[in-house]
């Protein structure tokens, strides 16, 4: 009998990465003199108060979040930075001291190795879950941790997080209306980093709409944005911006998109193929869109007069 409530117990924490709590080994009808031997032969391993691990999951970052939602209860989810690394923004961790929101109007004492936030407004549409960790919602935590990131790294962070669809701009927008509503102060520096974007071309993010923005400004001829070309074999391949009167393709190679190896061999596979086609391809880094403009608006230039240029009879 003991054995079968101890293999129950071990199935039951698989849901929440090997954790339980009190009140899971109280539906299970466990004992709290059970619960005490459990403890005494290293079975469970107390995390938190009324928080225990079983021994046979291993230890991780993201069981030591649940961890700490779990003591903090039922209105707590992770947040800020440690929100971030659950979502897996760019350059994100789950190191160091753990975020917690509380949903108004809770108030509790933060676990140990937590820092509680107490937002004046955490809605239903804030909230979401990763696997079974209670979070704030990826638009909701990038206003959270705006304050904290420099222009750059918070342009990077919006192309990395719309690059991997975890955020989508009419969305977002309409959560910083209702939070700008609200009166949080630094809403209208992610909005005018959104609104920067919405005014050039139609990219498919903000990496996309920043390109068109600074060969607009430099005066050259607009490309059209995410053109599907053909290839050879009967294959197509959509290409962030093309020129019809030039064949020029240029390909804005964001960091989700071509971040390992195999990414990479992807990519010149496919500019292979368009080049075999008769499209001239160029392609820009993130840092090369951000960090030297000057250099991608030449490069172009240079590109589009050596592919338009009058052919001598």
């Amino acid at each position: 009998m003991a054995r079968a409530l101890d293999g129950t117990i071990a199935v039951r924490s698989r849901k929440l990465l090997g954790l339980l709590t009190v009140a899971h080994l109280d539906h299970l009808g466990v004992t709290r003199q059970h619960r005490r031997t459990l403890v005494a032969s290293g079975a469970l391993v107390p995390v938190h108060r009324g928080v225990y691990r079983h021994a046979a999951h291993p230890e991780s970052p993201r069981q030591l979040v649940l961890a700490a939602v779990l003591a903090a209860g039922e209105s707590s989810a992770a947040s800020h930075e440690t929100a971030a690394g659950v979502w897996r923004f760019e350059d994100a961790d789950l190191d160091g001291m753990i975020d917690l929101s509380l949903i108004p109007p809770a108030q509790r004492r933060a676990p140990r190795g937590v820092t509680l936030h107490r937002p004046a407004a955490l809605d239903r549409a804030d909230l979401a879950l990763a696997g079974p960790i209670p979070v704030t919602s990826p638009a909701r935590t990038l206003c959270d941790i705006a304050p904290t990131l420099s222009d750059r790294r918070l342009e990077a962070v919006l192309d990395h997080a719309c690059r991997r669809g975890l955020i989508w701009l009419p969305h977002l927008r309409w959560r910083l209306d209702d939070l700008q509503i609200r009166g949080r102060r630094d809403i209208p520096r992610v909005r005018a980093l959104v609104e920067r974007g919405d005014r050039w071309g139609n990219g498919e993010s903000w990496l996309e709409t920043e390109g068109y923005r600074r060969i607009a400004e430099a005066g050259l001829p607009l490309p059209r944005c995410q053109v599907v070309l053909a290839r050879p074999g009967g294959r197509r391949a959509r290409v962030d911006l093309f020129w019809d009167c030039a064949q020029l393709v240029a390909e804005l190679d964001g960091h989700a998109t071509h971040a390992t190896r195999r990414d990479r061999q992807a990519s010149a596979e496919r500019a292979a193929a368009l080049e075999l086609a008769g499209w001239r391809v160029i392609s820009f880094t993130f840092e090369d869109v951000t960090e030297r403009p000057e250099y991608v608006v030449a490069t172009i230039a240079a590109h589009l007069a050596a592919r338009t240029k009058p052919r001598t009879p």
